[in-house]
């Protein structure tokens, strides 16, 4: 099983803090949301990483280099990191050769949850958490019997019940040239300014994926500012108080 981490966009949602240093280089507490993904990767015992990285690729390779201790590491650079995320991983889709862990990397988030994903006997597998808003800015999963069969921000699907993505798939290495097709296909269309759950999307028409509900574990993406300071005032004393108990 390797690891592809999504490290190359822009965070223009936040640009007073992203013109200086990209979103995984964010500190919560003492660390960077990068260190944490690879303290959590290692305890797993995943040794391949793949980094997409664009936007201060420098600085994000030079943290990487001071804690890669035991890592296999591999650089792919995404030369059009402002446009879609769909493009990230179309730069890396020669590397959907193996059981795979595609990541956000703008996410803290307690290890159990990492750990439940590599883990699930679901082999293509997303992590749900139902204890969410829904405001248009969410990915949200939209589940029907056990499966998920759509994902959008914008869009809505006859499910049983839908809650957010954490933005953490699993996939098969026996389905990943399905993927690497339907990224293909995006490329090829011109649809590069659309998100990389979209080609996910697509990838339900072709296979069965499962879910992992993580309603009880804390977790934040950061999209604005604001999730900065959540993230050290409230989801990080909550990571910190899981361990403890």
């Amino acid at each position: 099983m390797k690891v592809i981490m999504l490290a190359a966009g822009v965070g223009k949602r936040m640009s007073a803090v992203t013109n200086v240093i990209p979103k995984c280089l964010i500190k919560v507490g003492e660390k960077t949301l990068l260190e944490r993904h690879l303290e959590i990767i290692s305890l797993l015992g995943i040794k391949d990483i793949v980094f997409v990285v664009g936007h201060f690729k420098e600085k994000i390779k030079e943290i990487v280099e001071k804690n890669s201790n035991g890592f296999n590491i591999k650089y792919i650079e995404n030369e059009q990191y402002t446009k879609g995320s769909i493009l990230s991983l179309w730069y890396a889709r020669d590397e959907l050769n193996d059981d795979v862990l595609i990541m956000d990397a703008d996410v803290l988030y307690h290890d159990e949850l990492l750990r439940m994903l590599a883990e699930s006997n679901n082999k293509n597998c997303f992590l749900l958490d139902k204890n969410c808003d829904d405001t248009g800015e969410e990915m949200m999963l939209f589940v029907r019997g056990d499966n998920v069969v759509g994902i959008s921000k914008v869009n809505s699907y006859d499910c049983d019940f839908k809650g957010e993505g954490v933005g953490f798939f699993k996939l098969a290495a026996n389905d990943c040239h399905k993927l690497k097709n339907i990224l293909e296909e995006f490329e090829q269309a011109g649809k590069v300014n659309v998100e990389y759950e979209d080609s996910l999307h697509e990838l339900l028409s072709h296979c069965t994926a499962g879910f992992e509900s993580v309603d009880d574990l804390p977790w934040i993406e950061i999209d604005f500012e604001e999730d900065i300071e959540r993230a050290g005032r409230e989801i990080l004393p909550k990571i910190e108080n899981v361990d403890r108990n």
